[in-house]
């Protein structure tokens, strides 16, 4: 695959959603986040979703420069409107207003609402866990998202409805991002346009179907992707994708029952180590932690063991000198969505 340079795809993002009627801060915030992901080598999130956000944006569904709006809050929690802005953006502020509350209260919560995609989840507990606050993240995603059957059903009733963790920790911070099904919709898409198979095991065709195909998820008719720990184990990634349906959804009091086009509820909780054994206290035994997780000898064949988050920052190491592999077809579907905002892409 042909790679690009970092800095040239940032270029191309600020230029691209600027053109889509976003202000030139908040263009580069979007492309700066969907980069970063790229060069952790988590492209479901990263670059390939420029296609989608502009796509979104011509659709009416992203209003770039909505407002955000705090509709109910405490001194350790909120609730805020995002005006279906970038995701991006929103969950920005949402990490800075979490921040703030966290620091003053030692935990704080918050919620959105009209919130659109919030791209690579475990960004906004890394942007935490950088500042020196524990935190957790949950995603859900209204009718459209519902890609994912809950164990033993055949229709889909959940999205693949991430969680992530992050903590702070001495060199790069642990960063833990999952999904609860057994694959992202973001990562069926870059294998599509890369023409590879799907591992096995992660989606049934519209039939019910296992299959590896990813035009058997996308159809026409539509297949489903299949809860973590499919095939016999489905119901802990069921399980766990309810939890977040109520953190991220139900206890801001929204609905993902609804035709309404993409949005995600986003939960964001921090906590500060400074309220509970004190920061310096907590970095000691992190130390300890990661050092014992780490020290034990690696089975045969495998490298070592690596604390989560570990093996993405040492992508993103290695792409910061190599560039940032993409496929032909999805560098081929940016510069037909940057024509459509009268854009013209070099080849």
């Amino acid at each position: 695959m042909p790679t690009f340079t970092p800095d040239y795809l940032r270029q191309v993002g600020r230029d691209l959603f600027h053109a889509c009627g976003a202000s030139a801060e908040e263009a580069a915030l979007v492309a700066d986040d969907l980069v970063e992901a790229s060069l952790m080598g988590l492209e479901s999130h990263g670059v390939t979703r420029y296609i989608w956000y502009a796509q979104e944006v011509l659709a009416g569904h992203i209003r770039p420069g909505g407002t955000f709006r705090i509709v109910k809050e405490t001194p350790t929690t909120a609730v805020a409107d995002c005006g279906l802005n970038f995701g991006l953006v929103s969950a920005r502020r949402v990490v800075d207003l979490a921040e703030q509350k966290a620091r003053a209260s030692g935990v704080a919560c918050v919620l959105t609402q009209n919130c659109h995609h919030v791209g690579r989840l475990g960004t906004h507990p890394q942007r935490l866990a950088e500042r020196g606050l524990v935190s957790l993240a949950f995603a859900n995603s209204v009718k459209s998202g519902h890609f994912v059957v809950p164990f033993g059903g055949r229709e889909g009733r959940l999205a693949p409805n991430p969680l992530a963790f992050g903590a702070p920790a001495p060199g790069n911070p642990i960063v833990l991002d999952m999904s609860t099904s057994m694959i992202a919709e973001g990562k069926i898409r870059v294998l599509m346009h890369a023409g590879q198979p799907l591992p096995a095991g992660a989606i049934i065709d519209a039939e019910g179907q296992a299959s590896t195909d990813p035009h058997g998820f996308y159809g026409p008719p539509r297949g489903y992707i299949l809860p973590f720990g499919s095939p016999d184990l489905g119901y802990k990634g069921t399980g766990l994708a309810i939890m977040v349906e109520i953190l991220a959804g139900i206890l801001s009091g929204a609905t993902s029952i609804s035709d309404l086009p993409h949005i995600n509820g986003f939960c964001l909780i921090a906590i500060d180590p400074d309220a509970f054994c004190g920061r310096e206290r907590f970095a000691a035994l992190i130390q300890e932690l990661s050092d014992y997780i780490t020290g034990t000898p690696p089975v045969p064949g495998h490298p070592g063991v690596v604390m989560p988050g570990g093996l993405d920052f040492a992508r993103r190491a290695q792409r910061l000198q190599s560039g940032i592999p993409l496929s032909d077809q999805t560098w081929r579907l940016i510069g037909e969505v940057a024509g459509k905002v009268g854009l013209s892409l070099a080849n």
